[in-house]
């Protein structure tokens, strides 16, 4: 009887266990950037307009995620390491104000240097070949970081150095 029993048990696995043809494709996996770091020089002059473009080369980020910047003050720390600071940066020069500041887009960023006077009064060592790192957060990731904390970024983006895509 225990026999009859797991026969008729076992028996519709048997049957079911059969292969078919392959169902519909699952849906398309997102197109775009996700979490990356570009690192980029700009130069800001009044032929530029104190600003400078840059666009993700036709891609587009993800909707949600949000682009965070640092700029490279020129200190180290005790271990050789450069300091960047949060974007906006201001600082003062000849009694006036100037800020390093962004905006962006789904499909780029824009770097400015705006102030209470001209910018170009100030010394070009302020302002030619500033070292910026523009780092595209994911949506997860957004409230789960410090976003004035370069460093913090990249560890929980899993980003190394070697990781920075270098736009010149």
């Amino acid at each position: 009887m225990k026999k009859i029993f797991f026969a008729l048990l076992a028996a519709p696995f048997f049957l079911l266990s059969c292969e078919g043809p392959a169902g519909p494709p699952g849906p398309a996996g997102a197109d775009g950037l996700i979490g990356e770091v570009h690192e980029v020089t700009a130069t800001f002059t009044s032929a530029n307009n104190f600003s400078v473009d840059y666009d993700f080369q036709g891609q587009a980020i993800e909707e949600g995620d949000k682009i965070v910047g640092f700029i490279q003050d020129g200190g180290q720390d005790n271990q050789g390491n450069y300091n960047w600071e949060p974007l906006p940066q201001t600082f003062f020069d000849n009694g006036n104000t100037y800020v390093f500041t962004f905006n962006f887009s789904r499909t780029g960023f824009t770097l400015f240097l705006d102030g209470n006077a001209n910018p170009g009064l100030i010394s070009s060592t302020k302002r030619t070949d500033r070292l910026f790192r523009m780092m595209i957060v994911p949506a997860w990731l957004v409230g789960k970081v410090d976003l004035n904390n370069m460093q913090d970024i990249m560890a929980k983006m899993g980003a190394e150095e070697s990781d920075i895509n270098i736009i010149h």
